[in-house]
């Protein structure tokens, strides 16, 4: 199953996410060998590695750890393909540019009905690669274009969590979009591997935890993030560290910036 991460902070931070580690749950036992990547958010910009390959043997991968910009927002995907081959084109997150804002979209799931519903629409016209998850992105861009380019964050939320409500009637979805150091994060369900084989979709798909001021800089085996912000959230998958974590219900949308929650819906 894809796994998904984000880290929000209230300060410029230097995450060195060994995407090998993160991989346990793709190269290894979860089988995610189709592609990985990472977004550094900056102010007007922002870095993006991607490979199609498992990031468990990548050099790419490695070199990106090594040498990880700070940032406030970091977003990562490890894909199993479920629609499209192992191509750079379909490998996660993608990123498209409005109004002179760098955005970026990751999806766990499987949204399977998209592009015949809009096979003749200018969103099929614009999808580079064959997944469903760029399908899913551009549709959500065309639901914002109506409020741009002045719209503030709170009303691409209200259209985000509208949007995603639509998809979960299409399937299973996950979705973290970053706007600029802004990110707005979609809890459905997800798949898990039991006994060799995937289960049915079933909640939660994403998990949250609030680093707490004083806690010191975040550290587990594969990544440490340094330094400690005053306040930061994770998101991921499954839980990393043995702290508290929140299982997201179903449904659950969120907008966070800066290391806080600021909406929920």
């Amino acid at each position: 199953m894809c796994e998904l991460f984000a880290v929000s902070s209230d300060r410029p931070v230097i995450l060195r996410y060994d995407l090998r580690a993160f991989a346990r749950h793709g190269g290894g036992e979860f089988r995610n060998r189709d592609g990985w990547g990472i977004v550094f958010a900056q102010e007007h910009d922002a870095y993006l590695f991607k490979e199609p390959a498992a990031a468990s043997e990548s050099p790419l991968e490695r070199m990106v750890t090594a040498h990880a910009p700070p940032s406030r927002l970091v977003m990562a995907h490890i894909r199993l393909a479920t629609a499209g081959g192992a191509l750079l084109a379909n490998t996660h997150p993608f990123r498209r540019t409005r109004y002179g804002r760098v955005l970026h979209f990751a999806h766990n799931g499987s949204l399977p009905g998209l592009p015949e519903r809009y096979a003749k629409s200018g969103v099929a016209a614009n999808c580079i690669g064959e997944t469903d998850s760029e399908f899913a992105f551009l549709l959500l861009l065309e639901r914002l274009r109506p409020l741009e380019p002045a719209a503030t964050p709170e009303q691409r939320f209200a259209v985000f969590r509208e949007f995603c409500a639509e998809m979960r009637e299409e399937g299973t979805a996950n979705f973290l979009f970053a706007d600029g150091e802004t990110l707005f994060v979609h809890a459905h369900k997800r798949r898990s591997l039991a006994n060799g084989a995937f289960g049915e979709s079933r909640p939660p798909g994403l998990h949250l935890r609030e680093l707490q001021a004083g806690e010191g800089a975040w550290k587990i085996k594969g990544a440490q993030m340094e330094p400690a912000p005053e306040n930061g959230v994770l998101v991921a998958s499954v839980p990393l560290d043995r702290k508290k974590w929140t299982a997201l219900d179903e449904g659950t949308a969120l907008l966070i910036e800066h290391g806080r929650v600021r909406c929920s819906g």
